[in-house]
């Protein structure tokens, strides 16, 4: 067996010799201990010997497969790895990088000494943004935002699908723990996605992820283009086909988000998050809005499985968030039909300070209680109607 030494053993090559510059090959001793190798002479012409331990330290640190050794080796000899990388100079692509980000922080500074220290304390974005991972559709660039105000998720397609772990966790933390007011789902003109689910191209692994836009047959609900199959078939340019399944897709996805179940029961909650389809147009860098008819979908699949109704463009009234929630909360919880424990009921709203005040709630339960004989119980549909007003 060969190794290959970087120096005082920083680095071990087992039986491949890195690329670039020769490195004069020593073998094992006849014990077999490596290390009865005393050291690597570097014989390059034109370059010296540390012009040339900076040559192969940059290859190696480039290279993915020496990475885990690399570190290895460096947690052995630190010192030396200092020596190595400190004349070490980065690549093109990632000087450019490392140069806009100094630029960026100063211009940020500049305008706002203490940009860094807000921001650093939280984020409170009042948008989720679903979209496309195409590089040409930065999700803050193209509607004016900065960071903080918007909290971002993007795959292939902008696909909101039940079996993925990665959206339905971004929903989760963007609805229960951001508090976000709105969902954007936005799809792109142009979009490489839907191209090659149309063209039902191989795509490898991307081929289950497409299938959600191609047919659904992995899930109910998932399907775009047999859904509307009928409708496709009728536009006679490929183009234009193609951008009506990105509308389509976009709208899809929209309906997607809506019935995750924690989405729902925000909306009976408190009124949001409100769910919006969006279209860029990579041609002039218009976004465009769909019409996602939530309502027609309710009502088409409500006898199927339980829905509960979408908030229309006007924002429901406080006093109808505060009735759904009492109706969900008296849910399974009432003693006789009708009636709900005092104790219960008012524990259970004391829970919900976005909706009902500590005096709201004393004054409800004890108008709702008139003309009765039992304190320990509340009439239901008094109680809703009090905050009906």
């Amino acid at each position: 067996m060969h190794i290959y030494f970087f120096s005082a053993d920083i680095c071990e090559f087992n039986n491949t010799q890195p690329p670039g510059p020769r490195l004069r090959r020593h073998r094992t001793s006849s014990s077999g201990n490596p290390h009865a190798t005393t050291s690597l002479n570097f014989d390059v012409e034109g370059t010296s010997r540390e012009q040339e331990r900076t040559k192969m330290w940059q290859r190696a640190l480039t290279s993915s497969s020496l990475l885990p050794r690399v570190a290895s080796a460096a947690s052995r000899s630190t010192p030396l790895l200092a020596r190595a990388s400190s004349s070490m100079v980065l690549p093109t692509s990632l000087e450019r990088l490392f140069e806009n980000n100094k630029k960026w922080r100063e211009g940020k500074k500049l305008l706002d000494p203490d940009y860094f220290d807000k921001t650093s304390q939280g984020q409170h974005p009042q948008y989720l943004w679903i979209g496309c991972s195409d590089s040409r559709v930065p999700a803050e660039e193209i509607t004016g935002l900065t960071p903080g105000e918007m909290f971002v998720h993007r795959n292939v397609a902008n696909l909101v699908v039940s079996n993925d772990i990665s959206s339905l966790s971004v929903v989760q933390y963007a609805v229960e723990q951001l508090k976000v007011k709105d969902i954007i789902v936005c799809g792109h003109y142009g979009c490489g996605g839907v191209h090659a689910a149309v063209e039902n191209k191989h795509m490898g692994l991307l081929d289950n992820w497409l299938r959600n836009i191609r047919d659904g047959t992995s899930a109910p609900g998932l399907r775009v283009c047999r859904l509307h199959q009928d409708e496709l078939q009728e536009i006679t340019d490929h183009g234009e086909r193609l951008n009506r399944i990105v509308e389509l897709n976009t709208i899809e996805q929209c309906i997607n988000v809506f019935k995750i179940g924690l989405v729902q029961r925000h909306q009976v909650k408190y009124g949001f998050p409100r769910i919006h389809g969006l279209v860029y147009n990579l041609k002039d860098g218009e976004l465009k809005e769909m019409d996602v008819d939530f309502q027609s979908y309710v009502r088409k699949y409500r006898s199927i499985y339980k829905l509960h109704s979408f908030p229309s463009e006007t924002p429901l009234r406080r006093s109808q968030l505060q009735g759904n929630m009492i109706r969900t909360l008296v849910e399974g919880h009432d003693e006789d039909p009708g009636r709900v424990s005092t104790k219960y009921i008012k524990r259970a709203m004391l829970n919900e300070p976005l909706l009902f005040s500590e005096t709201e709630i004393d004054s409800a339960i004890t108008r709702a209680q008139e003309g009765g004989d039992d304190e320990s119980v509340v009439d239901v549909d008094k109680l809703v109607r009090y905050f009906d007003h």
